[in-house]
């Protein structure tokens, strides 16, 4: 639309890409509706996450779905909790084969309700995941502090340990490693004001992990659960910090051209002054034009 219009906006990495990455959290939407959405904004997304709740709906219209989804460039993956529930039932890598024959092409390997226990077994299932010819996604962290060995407090990193189990699951074979969204808010806050006062501590921490890590390695939870604003603030503040191919996931379907629009700075966010009036738009106006418009 820009291009028909005369109207230049910031570029970003194409798909297939390797950075910049958006997962959605489908949260149950209609095949009619993914597919309108997809037809408008499907450029924009590279993962879809099925969230639990589909463990209840009709395979074949599960089926559809994924296939819609796989018609527009996007890879599919089950929630976490699938493989978790299986895996506690035994029969972890037989899910994995009927995940492949409905046509998901990507997994996330998380413990999300337990303590992660041996790492080692950990890896040797992202290790024979991957074999099957699945795209592999770790995850880091825990949605409660209790028993989340990466945390030292609720709203205190353990970097050492979170360090370890990102590199763990890459040296397995993970493309990627999410980092709990219920984490990384109570970390790094998500109100204007919570994430400036822990500025210097939850954002410290969390940009510590990512020096060690490597930006690109993760994919930033922001919960699909939390309320309109506090998704848009901590999805800004992640952009504001690493740029806008800044790895972002759990978006919502509904919301993937606003989160566009975060990454490339002409969609206004209030509660941090000048930085979130329009950053992309008011840098033209500079004499340096607008390099890294998303740090000034």
């Amino acid at each position: 639309m820009a291009g028909f219009l005369g109207i230049d906006v910031p570029q970003r990495s194409a798909k297939p890409r390797d950075r910049g990455l958006s997962m959605v959290m489908d949260q149950g939407w209609s095949v009619e509706f993914t597919a309108g959405m997809l037809d408008q904004f499907g450029e924009f997304l590279d993962i879809a996450k099925l969230w639990d709740p589909l463990l209840l709906a009709p395979v074949e219209v599960v089926r559809q779905k994924i296939k819609v989804y796989r018609d527009h460039d996007v890879h599919v993956q089950p929630g976490g909790l699938f493989l978790e529930i299986a895996r506690k039932q035994g029969h972890g890598r037989e899910v994995l084969k009927n995940l492949a024959d409905l046509g998901c092409d990507t997994v996330e390997v998380s413990s999300t309700t337990s303590t992660r226990g041996d790492m080692a077994e950990e890896m040797e299932f992202v290790s024979y995941a991957k074999n099957l010819g699945f795209m592999v996604i770790g995850e880091v962290g825990r949605k409660f502090s209790d028993g989340d060995e990466t945390r030292l407090t609720e709203d205190t990193l353990n970097i050492d340990i979170t360090v370890s189990e990102f590199k763990s699951l890459l040296e397995a074979g993970a493309s990627k490693v999410y980092w709990e969204g219920h984490l990384l808010r109570e970390v790094m806050g998500e109100t204007p004001e919570s994430i400036k006062a822990r500025a210097g501590t939850g954002t410290a921490q969390v940009m510590e992990v990512a020096r060690q890590v490597g930006v690109d390695n993760i994919m930033f939870e922001v919960s699909g659960l939390r309320p309109r604003l506090n998704r848009q603030w901590l999805q800004f503040w992640l952009v504001r910090l690493m740029g806008p191919e800044v790895n972002i996931a759990n978006a919502r379907i509904e919301e993937m051209a606003n989160l566009e629009a975060i990454r490339r700075g002409n969609h206004p966010i209030f509660g941090f002054g000048g930085a979130g009036n329009y950053p992309w738009v008011r840098s033209l106006e500079e004499e340096d034009g607008n390099a890294e418009w998303w740090r000034k």
